[in-house]
This record gives structure tokens, sequence and C-alpha cells, in this order.
């Protein structure tokens, strides 16, 4: 699946959401879409060199990390032994630094995902046939030929129907020439091939809303969190139209102070690993550090009692137990938890919409059937959860 429009695509889809330092200026963006057609090319190597060369030409701009971090990613996919690990290492130091420029960076988002996420989402895999028309049409769509790309996008459609994705770069080939209804109905017509694309639904909620069709847009970005909930541009896009009916979104920003990792010095068993904020004795008493170990120890149990156990049963459970455990100390009148994120879990857990929360706020592809069990017992769950309680990723 292509993870960035052109240069120009994106300089349309990010403006008019204040997004000025993911943007390369005039004199790095020519060199951009060199490095974009360079990568598209397979050429790595002379991508790297080109993007490097913008990030001189404008030191503010995300768009030249995230573009080397995302041909480094890809780097890795035919990488072999150690050179895998350090690659995506690279890959994702790079995707953070160029967030830490430009927030909304949806190049960088889409590489940290693909990095972090422990399995791919379930979308159709084409045919080699398809894919190779796929491939030289990005080619052509990196070189500024939108006409020449749409022949081979829809070649690559036609020789596997169930590849959404080469619907989506067809309809990204009106796009870039400002031809909203047909972009639209390509769009569409990909999430109905595949209702998981959450890109195909982005990509849609754009076309709609260069046409004014605000409403059409948001339930189209609803649905591509209904496919997709860790695809943080679908987010973003949502949270910029909902600040513009004047109801902004806020972000979890839960960041994971513990983890159950497989130590190296003990054979490979299970250990808890906190962050050095809680790594003294006297930390882990703070209630803060004392959720996180508690998460922890409950997801290590769990783990170790039964290796079986689906993940996200365990996260839910461990934060349950996890939450009620600081209810009970706080009844008895010890210290309460001050952490933003936190708060507004036990929340979600006193209102019983825990489970709620972390799919949709903490999603791991790993989890997917419960999602959708999920979706399928509470049909607008989405879009009450965020009428209720403004949250996001």
């Amino acid at each position: 699946m292509k993870t960035v429009r052109a240069v120009s695509v994106l300089l349309a889809l990010v403006c008019a959401a204040g997004q000025a330092s993911v943007l390369p200026n005039k004199a790095a963006e020519p060199v951009v879409q060199e490095a974009q057609l360079l990568a598209a090319q397979g050429k790595y190597r002379e991508a790297i060199t080109k993007f490097q060369e913008a990030g001189k030409l404008d030191p503010q701009s995300s768009l030249p990390l995230s573009g080397v971090a995302n041909v480094l990613m890809k780097a890795s996919q035919t990488a072999q032994g150690d050179e895998v690990t350090r690659l995506r290492q690279q890959s994702e130091s790079l995707a953070r630094q160029a967030l830490a420029l430009g927030a909304d960076d949806p190049l960088a988002q889409e590489v940290l995902r693909n990095l972090l996420d422990d399995r791919p989402p379930p979308l159709h895999v084409p045919n080699q046939q398809a894919w190779k028309a796929m491939q030289e049409g990005e080619v052509l769509f990196q070189a500024n030929k939108p006409d020449e790309a749409l022949v081979k996008y829809e070649e690559a459609a036609r020789l596997d129907p169930q590849y959404s994705s080469a619907v989506v770069n067809a309809g990204d080939c009106y796009f870039v020439q400002k031809k909203w209804p047909e972009a639209e109905a390509l769009f569409s017509k990909a999430t109905q091939i595949e209702p998981l694309n959450g890109q195909a639904w982005r990509f849609l909620a754009d076309a709609l809303s260069w046409q004014g069709k605000w409403a059409a847009s948001e339930t189209a970005l609803f649905n591509g969190v209904a496919a997709q909930p860790n695809q943080l541009p679908t987010w973003d896009k949502l949270a910029f139209l909902r600040n513009k009916q004047g109801y902004p979104l806020t972000a979890l920003t839960l960041k994971r102070k513990s983890r159950v990792v497989a130590d190296p010095q003990r054979d490979g068993k299970l250990a808890i690993q906190m962050d050095a904020e809680f790594n003294g004795k006297d930390n882990q008493q703070v209630p803060e550090g004392a959720v996180w170990l508690a998460v922890a120890m409950y997801e290590l149990n769990a783990r170790a009692k039964n290796p079986a156990d689906q993940p996200f049963a365990i996260e839910l459970a461990a934060w349950r137990t996890a939450l009620q455990a600081v209810d009970e100390v706080v009844a008895k009148g010890g210290q309460d938890i001050k952490d933003p994120a936190l708060l507004n879990l036990r929340q979600l857990a006193r209102d019983d919409q825990l489970e709620a929360g972390l799919l949709l706020l903490e999603y791991r592809e790993s989890w997917r059937a419960e999602f959708e069990a999920w979706k399928k017992a509470h049909p607008d769950g989405i879009r009450k959860f965020v009428n209720t309680y403004a949250l996001r990723p």
C-alpha cells in the first residue's frame, strides 16, 4: 500500500490543518520529489542522499526525515540477519525525529505504526502480476505523470480485482489533478472492495472535504477508524474537522512505562522491565509506578500461566486489576494518581468503557478479533465514544 503522496498532493492535504512544519519550503520541495521518485524506483541509497539534501535546504521540515525513515523501513523488508534490526531501529529513530518537528507528519506516523504494531492489517495480498503493475504505476505517479500512472493502476486492479490499494492509487491520479468527484468514486469503490482499508476511507474523506461534503467526510473518517484505529493520520483529520465544529479532541498520550520482555540473561524467561523513573524501589511505591508495575505483573503472570491467552484479554484484565487497586488505595486515604492519561483510563473503567477505550486508543492488530466483535455489538460505538469523551490516540 502506498504510504505517501507526491509533495504537491501532500501540500494540498495538510495546509488546511496548519502543518507547516511537515512541508518542505520551495527550495527543498523539488528535491523531495526527486527523492520520492528514486524511492519508487527502488534506488534507496540515491533516495536517501536526496532526502538528506532536502533536509539541509529546509531543516525545519519533517518530510525529509520521514522520507528517509520510510526508505529504511522498506529496505529492512528485504534485508537479512542483523541488518534488519539495524535498519528498523534507524527508521524508528528518524520517524520520531520527524514527529518532533511535525507532530502530524502522516508518513512518520505510518512508518512508526508499521514498525511497532505486532501484526500487519488483514488486507488482500496481490498476485505478482498486479503488484508489478502497481510498482510501475508508482514510478510514474512520483514522476508527476498521473495519466500514465492511472493506466498502470487500472491494469493492477484488472489483474487482481481484490487489490483495493490499486483502486486507491487510481483515485489518487484524479485527486492530484483536483478532479474530486472522479477521485471520490474510486476511493469509495476501494472501500467497498476492502472495508478494512483505512487509507481508502481517509482518502475518500479528503475528496469529500474538497467538495465541501463535511458530514460525509466525517462519516468516512469514522469508518477509517473502524477499519484501522491506530492509523493516526485518520484521527488527525477527524480532530481537524471536530475542531472546526467547536468540539476539539484530546490525545490520550499514554506512554507505556512497563513491559514484559524475554530476558536473555535468564534464558529468555519473561521479566518485567520498568522505565528508569520507576527503577528504584521507592519510586515503584508512587501511585503511577504502582499502576505500571501492577499492569506488568498481571501480564507476566497471565502469560506464564497460559501462553495461549489472547493478548487483548490479558491487556484489558491487567488494566482493570491495576485501576481497581488504585481506587482501593485512594478509598483508604492513599495518594492518588496525577497522570492525565491514567486518570482518563480510570474514568473509562468507572464508566464500563475501558474495553472501548483500549480498543480505540491503544489498538494493536493482534486485537483484531475482539475489535471486530466489539464493533458488531456496538454498531455506532465509535462515534458515541468520541462524542462522549472527546478522546483520540
